[in-house]
């Protein structure tokens, strides 16, 4: 991975591990799910917007077909199914459960239970994309997903079972969104899939919104709206974007080792803030952070000759 990638996947990551205490600020909600929906919504909005600018800047274009890049953005959409399946996985189930999940564990908990994607990623990069790992890689993976067992079987006073169980749902769905991104990645235009998946996910999650939560008892913070702008903007809109274009770029099991950094980011975070993880789960943290020193120093894993892309 070049140091360029390196640095926008830990930016990223970095991003979305302070996700989890800008989540829990927001809360107590009466409407989570609409709190949810207005984060997809602003992510894909300023991506619409954006587009949209670029289409019709004077120049912009010309501009465009002179950059020297590897894998220039392609022809659009992808089809109706896939992006059904990309704005459940990447916005109702993933941005749905988080916001589920804060009401019901600490931030520290939730971000550490993160650590589960790495795993995730790098099973479908060896099982689907013909990836290749080191042993030190498999070892290192290995302890951080005992590290993670550790803190999902067990919960402090702050965190309940169905915390533990929508924060591991919080993190499956978008490591699913993430594998569908990277088969369909080389044949669509990522801004404009980006964009339109998080509108599609945001409307859905608005609907269940208005089914099964009281809009009337919702009361609008400054802290509640500045933190839906960061969300939205840095960490659905600008997050997203940056790592689906990494997803062409480098191996899901080294891209993944990357993701790392969000149980890190969100556990001091979540310290600084008040959060007081039991020592229970201070010891699968510290099982992650080893996991995560040894997939650091690892070699890096390269894609198999003719490897699907």
């Amino acid at each position: 991975m070049s140091s360029r990638s390196a640095g926008l996947a830990a930016l990223v990551a970095t991003i979305w591990g302070l996700c989890f205490v800008l989540i829990q600020a927001s809360l107590p909600s009466p409407a989570p799910l609409l709190l949810a929906a207005l984060r997809a919504l602003i992510g894909g909005g300023i991506l619409a917007a954006w587009i949209a600018l670029r289409r019709w800047w004077p120049g912009t274009r010309r501009r465009e077909a002179g950059l020297a890049v590897p894998h220039p953005w392609r022809t659009g959409l992808p089809s109706i199914p896939r992006l059904v399946a990309l704005a459940l996985t990447n916005a109702v189930l993933a941005f749905g459960a988080m916001y589920l999940a804060a009401g019901r564990a600490e931030a520290a908990v939730a971000s550490i239970l993160a650590g589960g994607q790495p795993l995730i990623l790098a099973a479908a990069g060896w099982a689907l994309f013909s990836e290749q790992a080191s042993m030190r890689t498999v070892t290192g993976l290995a302890v951080a997903m005992a590290g993670v067992v550790l803190v999902a079987t067990t919960s402090s006073g702050a965190t309940s079972t169905d915390g533990v169980a929508l924060s591991l749902l919080a993190t499956a769905a978008p490591a699913a969104g993430t594998v569908l991104m990277r088969r369909i990645a080389p044949t669509v235009d990522v801004l404009l899939t980006t964009s339109a998946q998080f509108l599609v996910g945001g409307a859905i999650l608005v609907a269940m919104s208005a089914l099964l939560e009281p809009w009337g008892a919702l009361s609008w913070s400054p802290e509640t709206l500045t933190g839906l702008l960061v969300l939205g903007v840095l960490g659905t809109g600008l997050a997203y974007v940056a790592w689906f274009w990494l997803l062409d770029r480098v191996s899901l099991v080294r891209l993944g080792a990357a993701l790392f950094l969000v149980p890190v980011t969100g556990v001091v975070a979540a310290i600084l803030i008040g959060d007081r993880p039991a020592p229970v789960e201070l010891a699968g943290i510290a099982a992650v952070l080893v996991g995560v020193g040894i997939v650091s120093v690892a070699s890096a894993p390269q894609p198999s000759e003719g490897a699907a892309r």
